[in-house]
Parts: C-alpha cells; sequence; structure tokens
C-alpha cells in the first residue's frame, strides 16, 4: 500500500490500523488527533495510557479517543439531527404555502 492509499484511508476516519501477519502492528493517525492525544491534559480521576482508560470509580478498562476528536458516530449523528430539522423546516415551509394558496382560491361553496 502506498502513502496516497495510507492518506485517503486517515482522511475518511479517525485512525488506520495496520496488521502485519494478522497481528497490529501500527496506528496510523491524522496529525491534529496525535497531537490532541499527547498534549491532552490528564484527568485526576481517570488515566489514559497507551490510548487505554482505567476509571476509579469503576476500574473498567476502555480505548480512549482524544476528547476533541469526533467519532464517525457522532458526525453521523449531528448530520442525521440536521438533515432532520432541515425536513421539518421544509415541510412546514410547504404547510404554511398551501394555507395560503388554498386561501387565496375562490370558495364555490353557496
Amino acid at each position: 500500500m502506498n502513502i496516497e492509499e495510507l492518506k485517503k484511508l486517515v482522511k475518511n476516519s479517525t485512525a488506520v490500523l495496520v496488521l502485519d501477519n494478522g497481528e497490529p502492528s501500527f496506528v496510523i493517525l491524522k496529525y491534529e488527533n496525535y497531537k490532541d492525544l499527547i498534549f491532552q491534559e490528564p484527568d485526576k480521576k481517570n488515566a489514559i495510557k497507551n490510548g487505554l482508560q482505567i476509571t476509579d470509580e469503576n476500574k473498567f478498562l476502555s480505548k480512549s479517543a482524544p476528547a476533541s476528536a469526533k467519532t464517525e458516530t457522532d458526525i453521523e449523528t449531528e448530520l442525521l439531527e440536521k438533515i432532520n430539522k432541515d425536513i421539518l423546516s421544509l415541510k412546514e415551509e410547504i404547510e404554511k404555502e398551501e394555507k395560503v394558496t388554498f386561501a387565496e382560491q375562490p370558495s364555490f361553496i353557496d
């Protein structure tokens, strides 16, 4: 795989996992995501080391992403919310136009 293919993959994703003989070998991130991960402030309750997060309250281990990096799901959710708002707005606009059009038509009922 060449560098241009990797750039395209990273551009459309948060990170790219590179496997070597079926085992994870490298993770490729956008520079901004890497910088956010390296320079984020350590939280007193949660320690983040090597991309893993251990919480004091429940001692669970979970994968962590930088707080400023939006996940693909977050982006999709925001996009769906925007589309739904646009649809609702268009629907209301159509209803208003129909009311105006209906009110302007002469009544044939006597």
